[in-house]
């Protein structure tokens, strides 16, 4: 299931840029993303870690040239290494629940972070959310209903 998600994910992808010119955050991040849309703490805490990564980008790009490929890599390292922090530290307790507010993934956060910098942050969440729901969508009608595993 997981694989036919990254792969319907992709051809969403790769439509929604051809069409309207806009990525959906990264080639595989709309698969990915939807694997987790019933977690939405997880959905939650990939936004911060990507935004965080992307305000810690725009920080080093005032004091260096950082542009096309050399920002790629810094966004993928620091979301990297957000991604992994958040494992740690976002976790939070409640009596009744916990809420882990981790990132999906090691990659997914610098590649949402670096399409914030490419097309703005509102375009490019709008555009991830449309293209998860329709690969979620199409995963569970091909699989006759079954929801993804929790």
């Amino acid at each position: 299931m997981i694989e036919l998600a990254v792969t319907i994910g992709l051809v969403f992808s790769l439509i929604s840029y051809e069409i309207f010119g806009l990525a959906a955050g990264g080639i595989v991040v709309p698969g990915y993303i939807s694997l987790q849309l019933s977690q939405p703490d997880r959905l939650l805490g990939t936004i911060i870690v990507s935004l965080v990564t992307f305000v810690l980008i725009k920080l080093i790009s005032s004091y260096t040239f950082l542009y096309g490929r050399r920002q790629m890599v810094l966004s993928l390292l620091i979301g990297c290494l957000l991604a992994n922090a958040s494992r740690y530290f976002l976790s939070i307790d409640l009596t009744s629940s916990t809420i882990q507010l981790q990132a999906v993934g090691w990659v997914i956060p610098g590649l949402i972070a670096h399409w914030f910098a490419k097309q703005g942050i509102f375009r490019t969440i709008c555009v991830l959310l449309i293209t998860s729901v329709l690969v979620r969508l199409i995963v569970i009608i091909l699989f006759n209903g079954e929801l993804f595993p929790a």
